[in-house]
């Protein structure tokens, strides 16, 4: 193994040829268990390699949990989305050589991304919204929470009407009082305002969720826009149930930490110098760990990777949450500009994980 070798290729099929632009940098297997062993014999002070894999995947698993491995690429065979297990070292499932041969180039030699901090959180709503503005074909995708909210509205609250307009009319049937019938119109505002109220709050709750699949969508073309490979698509109904997931989890951690500052409000008045910035602080850190959930989940970012991953980039989440919780303050702009979230906090991932190596594992001077 040469001193600027730093790519692990395991090659199940011996006839296909290694690309010649990174034949010079490959320590090339043949065997899955003696690329085991030799990457297990390697100093665990060592980072940075990056892991190909062709053919079978069977045993894929055991040498990405392997520290010394930053990076995987995975060539399928298979054109359904392989069973491997989620890990934040998947850099893209590729179904032809030249793809992953293009791939990994463009990421091998990039050049030092700076870990995103307070500045690049708060300025990322602003990037994915600018993103969108000058592509649009990423319009139409921007739409969909809009619209879904707008039809949802219009359904239920046309049907809540409709019932109620039913429901009171038989009501003026039996009665022929004048302030019986003032009565029956009071109660009628009463009740459309109720529906209407209603109508808005579920519609707010769901609109989001079924939206994810076009959200995602934008999280895919803002990453083709930064050169990082895609993943595997997820099914409309895994990618509905993903988002409610993390919405209810959100919603309830909300509603458990709100609780606990009014109740200490309640008690200690003076403390609302305290609980209030941090309510305003709570509100904006959900908000960033609900929108940044999208670009994470593609990058099949388990639970357990998650936590972590929030408490190592803490000051950019709360930079971005922050930002966007002013920027919500604007009435009708959570919806709107959603998509654009989503789009910033795909930025802000996407440069965590290039900052996350330490140096362009190819010298830009070598030749390609």
């Amino acid at each position: 193994m040469s001193s600027n070798t730093n790519v692990i290729w395991l090659e199940s099929n011996q006839d296909e040829s290694i690309p010649n632009e990174l034949r010079s940098h490959i320590a090339l297997f043949t065997n899955e268990d003696a690329c085991y062993q030799f990457l297990c014999s390697l100093p665990p002070t060592l980072h940075g390699l990056t892991l190909v894999v062709t053919g079978p995947i069977e045993s894929t698993n055991r040498l990405i949990q392997i520290k010394q491995i930053s990076a995987v690429y995975i060539l399928s065979t298979l054109q359904s989305k392989p069973e491997i297990k989620n890990s934040a070292k998947i850099h893209g499932v590729f179904y032809d050589r030249q793809s992953l041969k293009n791939q990994i180039l463009s990421d091998l030699n990039r050049e030092k991304s700076a870990k995103p901090g307070f500045i690049a959180g708060i300025t990322a709503p602003f990037q994915g919204f600018h993103f969108l503005l000058t592509h649009s074909s990423t319009w139409s995708r921007a739409l969909v929470p809009a619209i879904l909210f707008t039809l949802i509205i219009l359904i239920l609250a046309t049907i809540g009407i409709w019932g109620m307009n039913i429901i009171t009319y038989r009501l003026f049937q039996k009665s022929t009082s004048r302030w019986t019938h003032i009565g029956i119109w009071l109660l009628r505002i009463a009740f459309y305002i109720v529906i209407i109220c209603l109508s808005l709050i579920i519609a707010l709750t769901t609109a989001q969720p079924l939206s994810a699949p076009a959200l995602e969508s934008l999280v895919r073309a803002q990453e083709r826009h930064l050169k990082y490979p895609n993943r595997s698509e997820e099914s409309f109904w895994s990618s509905v149930w993903r988002s409610t997931r993390i919405a209810i989890i959100s919603l309830l951690i909300s509603f458990f930490i709100f609780i606990i500052l009014t109740s200490i409000e309640l008690f200690f008045p003076p403390a609302v110098i305290i609980t209030t910035p941090l309510k305003f602080i709570t509100t904006g850190f959900i908000i960033a760990y609900d929108i940044i959930d999208y670009p994470l989940s593609l990058h099949l970012f388990g639970v357990r990777e998650r936590t972590p991953w929030f408490r190592h980039y803490l000051w950019a989440t709360l930079g971005f949450g922050l930002a966007l919780e002013v920027i919500f303050l604007i009435p009708g702009a959570f919806l709107l500009l959603l998509p654009a979230s989503v789009c910033g906090a795909t930025r802000i991932v996407v440069a965590a994980e290039r900052a996350s190596i330490d140096e362009p594992l190819l010298l830009n001077n070598e030749p390609i």
